[in-house]
C-alpha cells in the first residue's frame, strides 16, 4: 500500500504536464482562468474538491484488483509456501528421563497458527492422551511447545521402544499440518464443486423443459 501510494504520487508529480498537453492535443479547452480568478474562494474550494475527488477515483481503482483476489484463500498459500520451505525446520525430543509418570515431547520450530491444533490432534489420533501442554517462544518467530502425554490405554508414560516412533509420528504432522486452513481449503473445494454442479442441473432442466414443450403457432 505504501508503495502503490509513493507511485501514484509521483506520476502525479511528473506526469501532470504531460496530461495537460495531452488535454490540448484532444482539444479540450483550458479554463482560461485569470490569477485574481484563481483567487476566488470558490474556485479554490473547487480545485480542493477535483483534488480529493482524482485522489478518492485513484484509490478506488487501486482496489479493482480485490475484485480478482480470494483474500480468503491466501492463507491457504502461505501456508503451503511456509510448509515447503520450512519442511526440515522443526526439533523434537521426547524424553522418558523428565518425569516418571509420563513422556515429555517438545517442540521446537517456526511458530505459525494452527501447528499445535495440529500436534494435539495427531496425539490425540495416535492414542496418546495430554496432560500438560506449555507453548513460549524461544527466540524470533521460534516456539517451543512441550507435550506431557501418556498411553491412553495405560495411562503410563511411552516406553523408550516406542519413543523414536512417537517422534516420526508428530515430526510428520508438522509437515502437514491439520489446521482451520486446511479445512477453509476443503471447504472452499466443495463449495466451488457445488456450484459447478448446481450449474449443470440448471442448464440440464432448461433442456428437459424445452424437451416437453412443444409450440404449434397458427397458419
Amino acid at each position: 500500500a505504501a508503495f502503490g501510494q509513493f507511485f501514484s504520487d509521483s506520476a502525479g508529480v511528473l506526469f501532470g504536464g504531460a496530461l495537460e498537453r495531452l488535454a490540448t492535443v484532444f482539444g479540450i479547452p483550458s479554463s482560461g482562468l485569470t490569477s485574481a480568478q484563481r483567487a476566488l474562494p470558490l474556485v479554490r474550494r473547487l480545485r480542493v474538491l477535483g483534488g480529493l475527488a482524482g485522489v478518492l477515483l485513484g484509490c478506488s481503482l487501486g482496489l479493482l484488483n480485490l475484485l480478482i483476489i480470494d483474500t480468503e484463500r491466501s492463507p491457504i498459500l502461505k501456508l503451503r509456501q511456509f510448509s515447503q520451505e520450512n519442511e526440515f525446520a522443526f526439533h523434537i525430543e521426547a524424553s522418558n528421563s523428565e518425569r516418571d509418570d509420563a513422556t515429555v515431547l517438545t517442540v521446537r520450530g517456526p511458530d505459525v497458527d494452527g501447528f499445535l491444533a495440529s500436534l494435539t490432534s495427531t496425539l490425540s489420533a495416535n492414542g496418546y492422551s495430554l496432560l500438560e501442554l506449555s507453548a513460549k517462544k524461544s527466540g524470533e518467530d521460534v516456539i517451543e511447545d512441550v507435550f506431557v502425554v501418556v498411553k491412553m490405554n495405560t495411562r503410563e508414560q511411552v516406553p523408550d521402544e516406542e519413543l523414536d516412533e512417537l517422534a516420526q509420528t508428530l515430526l510428520e504432522a508438522t509437515r502437514s499440518p491439520l489446521n482451520a486452513n486446511a479445512f477453509k481449503e476443503k471447504v472452499h473445494g466443495l463449495e466451488d464443486e457445488n456450484a459447478a454442479l448446481r450449474s449443470r442441473l440448471h442448464r440440464l432442466e432448461g433442456v428437459i423443459r424445452k424437451s416437453q414443450i412443444d409450440i404449434v403457432a397458427s397458419n
